[in-house]
């Protein structure tokens, strides 16, 4: 008995932790224009501007604005 009951506790941990394990963070990235637009700066200035500007780019791309100056514009392959 305390075996089955062991097991139904561990199995409702499990089915309550896995939808966190199945997401994933991923960042700060930016990969529309609405994620740009929560950016500090304008249009053509500071952060905003730069991840729109990124993110309009002919080849899709994302931007991290918490990476390194140079860095943040990277293609979009689906991951963060």
């Amino acid at each position: 008995m305390k075996k089955l009951l062991l097991g139904g506790i561990g199995f409702a941990m499990l089915a309550v932790g896995m939808p966190m394990a199945i997401g994933h963070s991923n960042g700060h990235e930016s990969r529309t224009v609405a994620d740009c637009e929560k950016l500090p700066g304008s249009a053509t200035t500071g952060e905003r501007g730069h991840c729109l500007e990124c993110i309009k780019r002919p080849v899709k791309h994302h931007w991290h604005p918490d990476y390194p100056t140079g860095k943040r514009c990277r293609p979009d392959d689906g991951k963060p």
